[in-house]
This record gives C-alpha cells, structure tokens and sequence, in this order.
C-alpha cells in the first residue's frame, strides 16, 4: 500500500472536506431532527459517485462503494446535542467556523468530522482501488445516537 499516495489524495479533497465538513455543521441536527444534515450528506456522497446511497426507514443515510459480498461498515452519528446558552460560545455554532488550525462549530468533532473523513476516505479507497476485492464499503450516518 502506497501510503503518500493515498496522503496526496487525502491532501488534494483537503478544501471539499472542510467545505462539506461546514456544511453539515451549517445544518441543526439535533436527535430526530437530523433531516436536512441527512440530505447534505446524501447530496455530497452522490457528488463523488458512490455507487449507492440511500436513506433507511429511520432516516439514516447510507453509502455503498464497491460489489463484494462482504461488508465493511464504517458508522458515524450524525445527531449532535443542543447548542445550550448561546452566549457561552465565541462563535457561532452553526457557522463552521475555520482557522489553519480548527474548524470549530456544533457536531464538528462530534462526530460529523468523522462523517466528513469516512465519506471521503472511502473515496480515495475506490479512486486507488483499495477496495478488496469480495468487499463493499458501507458508511453510515446514524441518527439518534444522543438520545438513543
């Protein structure tokens, strides 16, 4: 496995990341009312050719890369907690807020930056043909996993 490769492709999304990493923090999801971060998800991973994505019955999103029979999952919650007294943040929570060093707002390490890496590491596994073969990559944005 050729690691600076898949460094130089990690480091070539580095600007789509951040954008759709600001993007879902753009969008209120607290438990049950994760709708519209669901379709922001769904939106992005449909941009970058996943070979499925669909939303299940409890209104998770799903991504399929790959045609194997077995399946790797990765899983990321994508409801966040409320934001609490507003007054209490230097920024707003809700704005994505970026500096050379943090990308700082509501759900942003927990865990839609994880979302963020999944959706687009998955990417990069397909783009360099990692994907094993036999496999299929499923990734997940659950939902209610804070109150649930």
């Amino acid at each position: 496995m050729d690691f600076e490769k898949i460094k130089a492709a990690a480091q070539a999304y580095q600007a789509d990341m951040t954008r759709f990493l600001r993007d879902m923090i753009s969008h209120p999801s607290e438990s049950c009312e994760e709708r519209e971060v669901v379709h922001c998800i769904k939106a992005e991973m449909e941009k970058l050719g996943y070979d499925k994505v669909e939303i299940d019955g409890l209104g998770n999103v799903i991504g399929w890369m790959g045609d194997g029979d077995k399946i790797i999952a990765i899983d990321s919650h994508i409801d966040t907690v409320g934001v609490g007294n507003i007054d209490n943040w230097t920024h707003d929570p809700y704005q994505g807020y970026e500096d050379d060093q943090v990308i700082y707002g509501r759900g942003g390490s927990d865990q839609e930056g994880g979302m963020a890496s999944a959706t687009y590491g998955v990417k990069i596994m397909k783009d360099l043909g990692l994907i094993p073969a036999g496999y299929k990559i499923m990734v997940v944005g659950s939902v209610q996993e804070e109150d649930c």
